[in-house]
């Protein structure tokens, strides 16, 4: 969970504010946090004043102006704008209210996001089969690496961390008695508290005794130097492990990228959770959470990427959660 302090409630105001209000509290009733969302939804509200609308109506025309480009605006920003307002419509919609829902194609061209790699069950057992055999050189420049990668790329896979987050890990923040991670200051200046599971615990446990130094305050991953691996050195070796593992990488910018291993972890949750017939609109917040994102329109996104790549619980999810899977392929990390 974050550690941030609940900010005060937004305030609304013109013919829509009650629908909105009553809008976020459904959605922090089945467990979102909803906070930037409050606030761009308050935004609007603002926003709609400037027109005439029908007391209890979305009208087509203050959506359109709504999702209108911005000056100096990026696309993510009204990408987000645009989820909110398409949410918003679809539970006007669904209480009996008169609403225009947007459709993706108002927003026009996006700049084109990287498509992310999910890995298969079988890459991901490949691939730690891999990590798990490589072996010390006494005259490498890193002679503890094949210490330390099976414990990185595992924490990157089983916990979704993103690559800075897991080398930035000091050992005051891997508590093994409780097999907790904490992430401090990640994206978005936020901390986080990140349960492992416990095979993945017993797995720091037992390179926690390896370590050369038990300063809580030191590298838990450290390199060579003392410090902790680069982006592009755990890039190299991924590399190499990949072309082990015998999974193809498409080149430069093509991938797979180290950065995919948290994509996976999102997407491998939800199918797993789909597949057991899980309540994905209160497990999506958890998800939310774990993950570190500030909207959860990130999060939403693998469930477009889940339907993608298991297509035997496409339909399925369609079913139960097509009125929140995205259908943009904005990806944010």
């Amino acid at each position: 969970m974050n550690n941030s302090h609940k900010p005060p409630e937004c305030t609304y105001s013109g013919v829509l504010a009650q629908i909105c209000k009553a809008f976020i509290i459904e959605k922090r009733a089945v467990g979102y946090e909803y906070r930037s969302e409050d606030e761009r939804l308050s935004e609007f509200s603002r926003f709609s004043e400037n027109y005439n609308i029908p007391s209890e109506t979305l009208t087509e025309e203050v959506v359109k102006a709504w999702i209108s480009p911005r000056p100096m605006e990026s696309d993510r920003t009204r990408y987000h704008r645009f989820s909110i307002i398409r949410q918003f419509a679809e539970y006007m919609i669904r209480m009996g209210y008169a609403a225009y829902i947007p459709s993706s194609s108002e927003l026009g061209k996006l700049h084109k996001s990287f498509v992310p790699y999910i890995f298969t069950h079988e890459e991901i057992n490949r691939f730690f089969n891999a990590v798990d055999s490589m072996q010390p050189f006494a005259k490498t420049s890193a002679p503890r690496r094949h210490l330390v990668m099976p414990v990185l790329f595992r924490l990157l896979y089983c916990c979704g961390l993103r690559l800075s987050e897991a080398t930035h890990l000091r050992g005051k923040d891997v508590d093994l008695q409780s097999g907790i991670l904490t992430i401090q200051d990640s994206k978005f200046g936020k901390s986080r508290y990140v349960p492992m599971s416990e095979e993945l615990t017993t797995v720091c446990a037992k390179y926690s005794k390896t370590r050369l130094i038990d300063d809580t305050d030191d590298w838990f991953l450290p390199s060579r130097d003392g410090g902790y691996y680069g982006n592009r050195s755990v890039y190299s070796t991924f590399r190499r492990l990949l072309l082990q593992a015998q999974i193809h990488h498409g080149g430069r910018g093509k991938g797979p990228r180290v950065h995919d291993f948290r994509h996976t972890f999102a997407v491998h949750c939800l199918q797993k959770w789909t597949a057991n017939g899980d309540d994905i609109t209160t497990a999506l917040p958890y998800l939310r959470e774990y993950l570190g994102h500030e909207h959860i329109s990130a999060t939403e996104q693998y469930l477009r990427m889940t339907a993608e790549v298991y297509p035997e619980i496409s339909a399925l999810m369609q079913e139960k959660y097509g009125y929140i899977i995205p259908g943009m392929e904005v990806v944010v990390k």
